[in-house]
């Protein structure tokens, strides 16, 4: 299970490498920021509404670089930066659900540049390290997680306000989600919004952005397809030992870029699920195990990342009780047709699987 883990972590560093340490500092400035926060839990199944009535808190620290260069510009007609946070929350119930400690990679594009005012959003993945997990016999309450590590995703908005030449202010709001994909159960995730009010510093000085041309838009079309799995495991019972499942999957699209920053899509996807047929087995059914669904999507693009949403038809899925289903991918383009990222399948609010992303793109 740590293997994937450290996929994901592969993943984010090379993503992140070049955009904060191979960058020109007088080109593209560095900022540190001090970001303390306070939320709410949401009770999304009644399996964890018990558990939803603290409100967690935390410390954020993060480092990253604006990309101001003109190549940056050209990609979305827009302004980013691109980082990497290391982000501490108490779930203010140390007995049952502990604390995570998270590693966040993370781009930010800027939509309104004012001289004093800015707004952005955000969008980030990530490992959580979480210090209490469900156990049968001394944590059973704790239907949240039951592995140490999981992914974490979020969705931001933030409004930069300038105090000096090297200071400024940042309101944000967030929303989190902590799962381990459904490698083992319990696995019903958290989603936990939280708001705050941190601390920036520039030690270049102000960040000016340079004024240019917003590039004409030219529609295009592309085409990717995607490989993906992961390994699930399946509790014991009184009758059945606890095994290892392997999921995996393809998916290709055919989109059509709307805007610099906005593209639609439509695909398919087929996924053999190896958890399903041992279900189907130990509950000595005749299902068939495997998937064909249709997608529709919608991509978020700025420069090489791409934050992809898409609702799935299952066209034919005989052991889903579900018709639908939603994919959130977030990937990032290691070279000119190479794609890597990473993907969390819902239905609703509840995780079903997280993925590790390859793919290629034409």
């Amino acid at each position: 299970m740590i293997i994937r883990y450290l996929i994901l972590a592969a993943v984010l560093l090379l993503s992140q490498y070049k955009l904060l340490w191979g960058q020109n500092e007088s080109k593209n400035p560095a900022s540190y920021s001090l970001k303390p926060q306070y939320g709410v839990i949401l009770p999304h199944s009644s399996k964890v509404e018990h558990l939803t009535h603290t409100n967690p808190f935390g410390l954020e620290f993060e480092y990253s670089r604006f990309l101001l260069k003109d190549k940056s510009w050209s990609q979305c007609n827009c302004y980013s930066k691109a980082g990497i946070s290391f982000l501490y929350v108490n779930y203010n119930n140390p007995k049952i659900v502990g604390s995570s400690y998270s590693v966040i990679g993370f781009a930010e594009p800027f939509f309104i540049r004012l001289d004093n005012l800015k707004l952005s959003s955000r969008m980030g993945v990530g490992i959580s390290y979480l210090d209490r997990i469900y156990d049968e016999i001394n944590n059973s309450e704790n239907t949240f997680f039951s592995t140490h590590f999981s992914f974490i995703v979020h969705l931001d908005l933030n409004a930069y306000y300038k105090l000096s030449n090297k200071y400024s202010l940042v309101f944000f709001s967030k929303y989190n989600h902590i799962s381990n994909g459904s490698i083992k159960q319990p696995n019903y995730g958290m989603n936990f919004p939280m708001f705050g009010l941190g601390l920036n510093y520039y030690p270049s000085g102000e960040i000016k952005f340079p004024e240019r041309e917003k590039v004409e838009f030219i529609p295009k079309y592309f085409f990717k397809v995607y490989l993906f799995g992961m390994v699930k495991k399946i509790s014991s019972n009184q009758y059945f030992e606890e095994k290892n499942t392997f999921l995996f999957g393809i998916y290709g699209l055919m989109g059509r870029t709307i805007s610099k920053v906005n593209g639609l899509s439509i695909g398919l996807e087929y996924l053999y699920d190896g958890s399903a047929k041992e279900e189907i087995y130990r509950k000595d059914l005749i299902d068939d195990h495997q998937q064909i669904s249709g997608l529709v999507g919608h991509h978020l693009l700025f420069g090489k990342f791409d934050f992809s949403q898409y609702w799935g038809t299952y066209f034919y899925a005989p052991y889903r009780k579900e018709y639908f289903y939603q994919r959130y991918s977030l990937t990032y383009k290691l070279s000119k047709f190479i794609i890597g990222g990473v993907t969390l399948k819902t239905h609703g609010d509840i995780a079903d699987s997280f993925h590790v992303l390859l793919g290629l793109s034409l």
